[in-house]
């Protein structure tokens, strides 16, 4: 069937989330449905899986209707398209052919009719269709900074995390970990990027601020862990504080910075956002460190971090504090902005990295 033969998709925000409601509400029932049919058409599967085999084949069905309701919400058959990718790649590596995946499909495309309407099943199945053209398509390849290739679980995270799927953005990590990314590049290139995209789509009113917080708080659960499966460097290469400035209330940014510069021989102290600047001064008082890293989210707040930078300037003149700030507020600063107000450098996280660990990185995660 040709794409001009099919149906539209709703522009309706309003429909897709009333439709997305009702994928939701009808998650256990159609995942059952699929798992039966399955074990219907492959007996050997009985023996070979048992129960066991039942349970996790319905949790895969689960975990690909809710994908569907959430693409569907953000009106994206591309976004479902790169989760079935994806998926192939991950169940291949278990050695579960494509063809499974592509039959999970068809039966999810069958017994969505049971809980839709004709024209809400219409609707959906044009849905499907242009996801499984979007699949077909060669994957769009990129080049991250640093030479990862994370471009299939990136998008997947970020479905994940915009449509409250705790668990399974927790899968998605736990398979890049598995697939032998470093965590570096998975804080960079997940992690990271999938907030700014977040914090985007808020910007642009795409998506609620429940949903916002939602993404935010599912991304701090899985940043605790890979912290908890961190192993240090024995190397000590001095102590540093990591804070945000006041008003400045996005946190990851910094945090990942602190968890990394941890595993890479720092002694951090990470006094959290939204801080006064009398309160950062205190801390680095009471107990002297060798840097200072700020991390500004919101161009806004540049004049509360200038402010900072030049309080510790006036206030803590012996030894000179090394002073990195980095965040997405400097991403069009000038060339030599640290310096006209003081501070160090300006530098993203690989960049602090190689200026403050050398060219030779350790960042290992326990298996």
């Amino acid at each position: 069937m040709t794409d001009c033969a099919l149906p539209t998709i709703p522009e309706d925000l309003t429909g897709r989330l009333h439709l997305a409601e009702k994928l939701i509400s009808a998650k256990q029932d159609i995942a059952q449905a699929i798992s039966d049919d399955s074990f219907f058409k492959h007996p050997e599967w009985v023996a070979r899986y048992g129960d066991r085999g039942r349970q996790v084949c319905t949790a895969d069905a689960c975990f690909h209707v809710a994908f569907l309701a959430g693409a569907f919400e953000a009106g994206s058959p591309e976004m479902f398209g790169d989760y079935m990718r994806w998926t192939v790649r991950m169940l291949g590596a278990r050695g579960i052919p494509a063809h499974s995946i592509e039959e999970h499909i068809e039966q999810l495309a069958k017994h969505l009719t049971s809980a839709l309407l004709p024209l809400e099943s219409r609707e959906v199945a044009t849905f499907l269709a242009r996801a499984k053209q979007a699949y077909d398509a060669p994957p769009i390849t990129r080049t991250q900074p640093g030479g990862s290739s994370l471009a299939l679980t990136s998008p997947v995270y970020l479905a994940a995390i915009l449509s409250g799927q705790r668990q399974a953005a927790l899968n998605i990590i736990e398979e890049a970990l598995n697939a032998s990314h470093s965590s570096v590049d998975i804080y960079v290139d997940v992690f990271a990027e999938s907030q700014h995209r977040v914090g985007e789509l808020w910007e642009m009113n795409k998506i609620t601020v429940a949903q916002e917080h939602t993404a935010t708080s599912i991304t701090e659960d899985a940043i605790a862990a890979i912290y908890s499966r961190q192993v240090s460097s024995a190397i000590q290469r001095g102590s540093m504080v990591v804070t945000g400035v006041l008003g400045e209330v996005h946190q990851i940014g910094a945090n990942l910075f602190a968890n990394i510069m941890e595993a890479n021989g720092w002694k951090v102290r990470f006094l959290g956002t939204n801080l006064p600047h009398a309160s950062v001064l205190a801390s680095i008082e009471a107990s002297p460190v060798d840097l200072l890293c700020i991390s500004t989210t919101l161009v806004a707040n540049l004049p509360a971090a200038v402010g900072l930078v030049r309080s510790i300037r006036s206030k803590l003149k012996e030894p000179p504090l090394k002073i990195i700030l980095g965040g997405a507020a400097y991403k069009f600063a000038s060339s030599n902005f640290a310096q006209e107000i003081g501070a160090t450098a300006v530098t993203d996280l690989r960049g602090a990295l190689t200026m403050l660990c050398g060219p030779a990185l350790s960042y290992a995660a326990r298996t």
